[in-house]
This record gives C-alpha cells, structure tokens and sequence, in this order.
C-alpha cells in the first residue's frame, strides 16, 4: 500500500521529531519543514495528501502560509496547530480553508483522528458567517469531546456578557468554561477565567 504523504511545517525540530514519532512512518511519509516559505516551495513542487501546519512560523505565518497553500491546492487538508488558540485564530483558520486547527496541548489526543478524517474526506469544520454564537459552538464542541476549544467559545461568552453588564450569565458561563478546562487538563488556562471573574 502506497503511503499517505504528509507536509509537517513546524520551526522547532523537537516537536517535529515528537509529532513524526507519534503520527508514526508505517502508514506515512513525513516531510518537514521549518518555515513557511520552505513549506510553500515543497508544496509547489510536490504531492501531498495532507499538511500540518504550525501557526506561530518565524517570516512567513501560519495564516499566509495557509492562504497561499490554498491558492496552489485547494483540495489539499490542511491542519493548523498553534501554542496559544483562541476564537479569532481558530475562526481565521477555518475562514481560510483549513481542515481544522488543534492546540498544541491537544494534539496527542486530537490530532491523529483529525488526520484520518482529512485523509477519509471527512467533512470539516464549517466556518461561521458572520457574528460566532459562542454558546453554540462551546455545545458542539463539548459534544466533539473537544473541551479546550469549547471552554475558550464559553470564555469569549462570558466576556462579552460581563462587558453587556450581565454579571449573573457573565458568571454562569465562566464557571462552565473553568469546568471544561480542568477537564482539558488546562489548569492555567482556568485560573485566568478565574482572574476573569474576579475583576
């Protein structure tokens, strides 16, 4: 069986050596590069069934890197992974044609079922028009089993609900989020909502 040709586009050799080590070289062949520019000449020239792309690329980031990619190919998965997610980074990345983008923290249980669904043509994520219903998004993200995400959708909430003055919602829905991040293992992450309440 021909293997699944994957573009791994990450600066740090270290977590492009853990993450070949994790996706594994039975079933795929793992080429890597350490820009964006590197990674849109190896595009360019040659085949890939997928591309891992890190979002935070010294020069060129991930968000060109994405968009340029898309003018090339556009019916190549492309899958973003960033340190630092939030709604606007997650909502752009979709916007502009990613299959789907993950938190670093979350890749060792999210990323390889996120691979085999590009690679199966699985339907993506659809991106949202407009104004994002955060609560929504939170509820079906929780439903993915994708609790970091759906916290910072129920943290987005809670902010825009605490500067509308709705102390009481503002509240319930921050409690919600710390919940989802502890259960994320994201205990930093909750302590800021915690900061959050606070103020």
């Amino acid at each position: 069986m021909e293997k699944k040709r994957i573009l791994l586009v990450d600066d740090k050799a270290l977590l492009r050596d853990a993450l070949i080590d994790y996706i594994g070289t039975e079933e795929y062949e793992i080429v890597e590069a350490a820009t964006g520019e590197k990674a849109i000449d190896l595009f360019k020239n040659e085949k890939f069934d997928v591309v891992i792309l890190d979002h935070n690329l010294p020069g060129m980031d991930g968000f060109k890197t994405l968009q340029l990619m898309k003018r090339l190919k556009p019916d190549v998965p492309i899958i973003g992974l960033t340190g630092e997610l939030t709604v606007e980074v997650r909502e752009k990345y979709l916007e502009y044609g990613a299959y789907d983008i993950h938190a670093k923290s979350a890749i060792y249980e999210k990323l390889i079922p996120t691979l085999k669904d590009a690679l199966a043509g699985v339907k993506p994520p659809t991106p949202v028009k407009g104004k994002p219903d955060y609560v929504k998004i939170a509820d079906e993200l929780k439903e993915q089993g994708r609790w970091e995400e759906s916290a910072l959708y129920l943290k987005e909430a809670g902010m825009e609900q605490k500067l509308l003055g709705n102390k009481d919602k503002a509240k319930e829905l921050f409690e919600e989020a710390i919940k989802r991040y502890l259960r994320a293992g994201r205990k930093t992450k909750a302590l800021e909502v915690e900061k959050l309440m606070e103020d």
